[in-house]
């Protein structure tokens, strides 16, 4: 900590300016969305869409992080244990809060590709993770580090770049008929 003029100021490399004050906010922004669209939220969901969103957030953007939240390794999953137990008797009543522009676009992106998907298919992409992997491994509620899970998302975005994928998920290869002969490369 440093002072100037009795100010104190804080000056560590750990600590993250959020672009939305609370993971309250970004998963009651995922619930009104599923109303909003005529959809059922699992609650099992709305974690996988927090998670996506928070890693994927990071991977975009350097390693920001969209709000403040942690993530626990159960064996259903990654969770976000505060949003667990606000969640857990049903879906609280609190007031809409405005998000940030930007934080409602990404938000938007997250929904428009994943918000489509069932639980079941959110787990299976989720529960290869690495990260999540080797948290499980060190036991129950091991707090999975952020680090490692941007870097999870970044590894997927930078794949995604050069790989096509059909809407089930499957990887689309060049075909080439069997015994047809390569055309030779022209030189540049």
């Amino acid at each position: 900590m440093q002072q100037t003029k009795g100010v104190k100021t804080i000056r560590d490399e750990t600590m993250r300016v959020h672009l939305a004050y609370s993971v309250i906010d970004i998963a009651m922004w995922f619930y009104r969305q599923a109303l909003r669209d005529r959809r059922y939220m699992q609650p099992q969901k709305l974690q996988r869409l927090l998670y996506m969103a928070q890693g994927g957030f990071g991977a975009l953007y350097h390693g920001r992080k969209l709000c403040p939240a942690i993530f626990i390794a159960l064996e259903s999953g990654p969770i976000e244990p505060n949003i667990y137990r606000l969640f857990e008797d049903g879906v609280p009543t609190l007031p809409v809060a405005k998000l940030p522009p930007e934080v409602a676009r990404f938000l938007e992106q997250i929904w428009r590709k994943y918000g489509q998907y069932s639980t079941e298919f959110l787990n299976q992409h989720i529960l290869s993770h690495a990260a999540y992997r080797v948290a499980l491994r060190a036991g129950q509620g091991t707090e999975i580090p952020f680090d490692q899970i941007v870097e999870m998302f970044r590894q997927e975005k930078d794949g995604n770049d050069k790989k096509i994928k059909t809407a089930d998920g499957r990887i689309l290869q060049k075909w080439v008929p069997a015994g047809a002969k390569r055309l030779p490369k022209i030189p540049s």
